[in-house]
């Protein structure tokens, strides 16, 4: 009601005006309408801060320890998934993405991918691997594969996916499955886009495998670029 007002009008086609303004109000409130017309996006970078503890002598008193934090290895950034947080659900195309086993690790070690999405794991190593998972939102064993071979999964629902080789305990993945395509892989400097974003009052979440998630509100206009930055903290030992 807030939303629609509808005034007087002696005009033809007055219903349909109504309708299109209503379906504009819904979107910017969060509704499931499409909102690819409006060219929202948000963009942004990520960093891995690393806390150091230095020690620096001082002549009149004892040693004292600074903090401070420096940036955590660019391979790293490779492995975390900035996503819109409680995103309306919207259908998307499916995609083929790989988890390689090479020297007894997955290669790369997170993936993300729409529902309906295909995994491959090619073994590029000499020796056997059982890739397998108990996870709830998907649950598989591939079986032993050799050298050369590969075994894939279609995942079908949204989800974390945990990933595990029963011949190796210490290799791990894992596959981020969503019912929406607001997500993304961030690039080798921790960059990262959404395009077509819902506008209205939404929140931004970064998640590392190792790390957790950090989750940032923000405002998505219709038709402008929303800027968002992470620094991930690593916990000190």
């Amino acid at each position: 009601g807030n939303f629609c007002r509808m005034h007087s009008m002696n005009v033809r086609g007055v219903r349909t005006l109504f309708i299109a303004v209503c379906l504009i109000a819904l979107a910017g409130t969060g509704g499931t309408v499409s909102t690819a017309q409006q060219g929202a996006s948000v963009r942004g970078r990520v960093e891995i801060g690393v806390p150091v503890t230095a020690r620096r002598p001082a002549a009149a008193y004892a040693t004292r320890a600074v903090n401070h934090s420096v940036l955590a290895p660019v391979s790293e950034l490779r492995h975390v998934v900035v996503f819109l947080k409680n995103a309306p659900a919207l259908s998307t195309e499916p995609t083929v993405v790989e988890i390689r086993q090479r020297d007894e690790n997955f290669i790369p070690r997170v993936v993300a991918v729409p529902v309906g999405s295909e995994v491959q794991f090619p073994n590029d190593d000499p020796i056997y691997h059982n890739v397998f998972s108990l996870s709830r939102v998907k649950t598989f064993n591939l079986g032993r594969v050799p050298h050369g071979e590969s075994k894939s999964v279609r995942v079908t629902k949204p989800g974390v996916v945990k990933v595990f080789c029963e011949i190796h305990s210490h290799m791990t993945a894992t596959i981020m499955v969503f019912n929406h395509p607001w997500f993304a892989m961030v690039d080798e400097d921790g960059r990262f886009e959404l395009t077509n974003v819902p506008p209205g009052q939404r929140e931004l979440t970064a998640w590392h495998e190792r790390l957790g998630d950090w989750t940032v509100p923000l405002r998505v206009e219709p038709g402008r670029a929303t800027e968002a930055n992470f620094v991930l903290p690593v916990p000190a030992q």
